[in-house]
């Protein structure tokens, strides 16, 4: 089975380089002419379904390929970004948050809620599908299902965006990331 993870479309924090964790910042022009972009990008794809953070940033995104592939959108609460706590709304070193505050939700912690939403529709749902989620969270995800070969600290993920993962025998594997439309 295949998993597309993808990052939601820009917002005018993206541009400002801005951390959003879990602030709801919406998309902006460019953003959704991203998203609708990505979205097009699933066309004669079989996908299942479509998850999303509740964030309105992701949930716009998802609601796009969703209407794309005639595919329901489901709301998973763990798909959010991660607690960025008090560096979220500043400008700081994306790679390296950690360096401007002590209480940012743990890699790890990020990695497995991510990975229990994406297992449990994996192990239920007949197609492949996508969750749109958000650059921090995405990137956790890749650096664990990596081995820290990419994500977290290593890897800008682009907005709208598409990361691959492979689902097969109860684990996931890396396929692809930061793909554009015709890449995926």
């Amino acid at each position: 089975m295949t998993v597309y993870l993808v990052r939601h479309g820009e917002t005018a924090w993206n541009k400002e380089s801005r951390i959003q964790g879990r602030e709801d910042v919406p998309l902006d022009a460019d953003g959704l002419a991203q998203a609708e972009s990505c979205a097009k990008g699933f066309l004669g794809k079989k996908i299942s379904a479509v998850l999303s953070s509740p964030l309105s940033r992701a949930l716009e995104t998802a609601k796009l390929i969703g209407k794309a592939v005639g595919a329901p959108v489901y709301v998973e609460p763990d798909l959010t970004e991660r607690d960025f706590g008090s560096v979220s709304g500043r400008v700081v070193d994306i790679f390296n948050p950690e360096k401007y505050a002590s209480d940012l939700e743990p890699l790890d912690d990020v990695a497995e809620r991510m990975l229990s939403v994406l297992r449990r529709y994996a192990e239920r749902l007949p197609h492949d599908f996508a969750a749109v989620s958000h650059g921090g969270a995405i990137n956790a995800l890749l650096r664990a299902v990596s081995g820290g070969e990419i994500g977290s600290g290593k890897t800008r993920l682009i907005n709208a965006g598409v990361s691959v993962l492979k689902f097969e025998n109860g684990s996931f594997t890396v396929a692809g990331y930061n793909l554009r439309p015709g890449e995926y």
